[in-house]
């Protein structure tokens, strides 16, 4: 028996209807891989400009820097600083006081008059005053010295207690009739310029500056040349004034209350008075 294989022919019916169908089976498989792809790559792609941003990163812009101004110093200023600086170094030396002791005979007492009752003491290394004013009034007590027309008084002083409305400094050009000029600062941080001469002027006002400290202790300095007046606090030029009507005279520590009642304690420590 041969056995020779042979073809079924239904077999062969069978494949060659199958072949269409397969082919579209694979068609369609080989859509459903490129939509697959396609897909894969839209979800996964590169953020292109973070690829550009981090290889090819942008220039940072540099801006130049800002120009400062620096303030240009006010000749006339630094001219009276100079007066002030040679003055406290060369002008003759007339009195200087850290009030350690009483050597320069200052007053100590108690007195009570019609103006206020004040006690004057020197205690820890300060001239101390405590006053209570019976109404409104400006006292002083002056050193035994000559009289000057030109002239450097500095003095450190500061008010311990007592109203804003106090205000304490020093008399300079007092006259032999009680005539005089005074410049006072207050704790409030402002100054003023008075002058006696029969009766009251203000020749400045209340005014204020940031050279003062306030409840704390402050220079305060005063230069006469003739009839020409530089002050200065804290070292530092504050302003200036021309006036002749009391052309020399006496120089005084002093203090002003304002009102009837008041009460105050004020202190004055190194004092320095010199002379051209």
């Amino acid at each position: 028996m041969n056995e020779n294989p042979i073809s079924n022919p239904f077999d062969e019916d069978e494949k060659s209807g199958r072949r269409p169908f397969v082919w579209a089976i694979l068609g369609l498989m080989a859509m459903c891989l490129g939509v697959f792809i396609a897909g894969a790559f839209f979800l996964f792609k590169p953020d292109m400009q973070s690829l550009i941003d981090e290889y090819f990163p942008s220039p940072t812009a540099t801006l130049p820097p800002t120009p400062t101004s620096t303030p240009t110093p006010n000749p006339t200023v630094i001219a009276y600083q100079a007066t002030a600086d040679y003055a406290a170094s060369n002008w003759t030396v007339i009195m200087t006081d850290t009030f350690e002791n009483n050597n320069n005979d200052w007053l100590i007492e108690s007195s009570d008059d019609e103006y206020a009752n004040t006690n004057y003491e020197i205690a820890d290394g300060k001239y101390r005053w405590e006053a209570t004013a019976h109404q409104a009034y400006i006292g002083w007590v002056r050193p035994d010295i000559e009289t000057l027309t030109n002239f450097y008084l500095s003095v450190e002083t500061r008010q311990v207690q007592g109203p804003d409305t106090a205000d304490f400094g020093f008399i300079f050009h007092e006259d032999e009739d009680s005539n005089f000029y005074y410049f006072g600062i207050s704790n409030g941080g402002e100054y003023v310029l008075y002058m006696l001469y029969g009766e009251w002027s203000t020749l400045i006002d209340w005014t204020g500056t940031e050279l003062i400290q306030p409840f704390g202790s402050n220079r305060i300095t005063v230069i006469g040349e003739g009839s020409h007046f530089t002050f200065f606090i804290n070292d530092q030029y504050l302003t200036e004034f021309t006036d002749d009507t009391i052309p020399e005279g006496n120089t005084a520590l002093a203090v002003e209350l304002s009102q009837e009642g008041d009460q105050a304690v004020f202190e004055f420590d190194n004092l320095e008075l010199r002379k051209p």
